[in-house]
């Protein structure tokens, strides 16, 4: 043996990327992060709102089953996004009687619908005469913002719906 390289060249020709090469993976680089990005960002900003108002439906639905299990009643404190103190944000009292406070991601706007608070009775009633619905929302882009709607019936059945608006 040797010790010299079998192949193509020698050691001052060893084989390795041409500049061509290099620019042309830079600039298909480039042009992926050009069209790329935008998307991207208006993913995330869509994940925001979707995951905020999915986080909202399952709390409200957990202090309902809470309130039911437990025979106590249970309330929801909401505050919307001109609420002085904690913009953007809703408190409640978890199963272990420790006070939760959520803040919303940056963007996302809480706007109460209905009352302030939502508040389940023994029974998982809200004992309100008609739904109380809280709205969760973000612009997108600048043409299109989603909007998730959170009802709670008198019932206390809780849904949520998703639409899109205007900004």
């Amino acid at each position: 043996m040797t010790g010299k390289r079998i192949g193509k060249g020698d050691a001052a020709g060893q084989g390795g990327y041409s500049l061509a090469e290099i620019l042309i993976v830079i600039a298909l680089m480039g042009l992926m992060i050009l069209f790329g990005g935008p998307a991207l960002g208006e993913s995330i900003r869509a994940y925001k709102v979707r995951s905020s108002a999915n986080e909202l439906t399952t709390i409200v639905r957990a202090l309902r089953y809470n309130a039911v299990t437990n025979r106590a009643s249970r309330t929801l404190t909401l505050n919307d996004e001109n609420d002085s103190t904690n913009p953007n944000s809703y408190s409640y009292v978890n199963s272990k009687g420790k006070a939760i406070l959520v803040r919303l991601p940056d963007g996302v706007a809480l706007e109460s619908a209905s009352a302030n608070s939502i508040t389940f009775g023994i029974n998982g009633s809200t004992g309100q005469t008609s739904p109380q619905n809280v709205i969760v929302s973000m612009w997108v882009t600048s043409d299109r913002g989603d909007r998730y709607t959170v009802s709670v019936s008198p019932s206390g059945t809780v849904s949520s719906t998703y639409s899109t608006y205007t900004p």
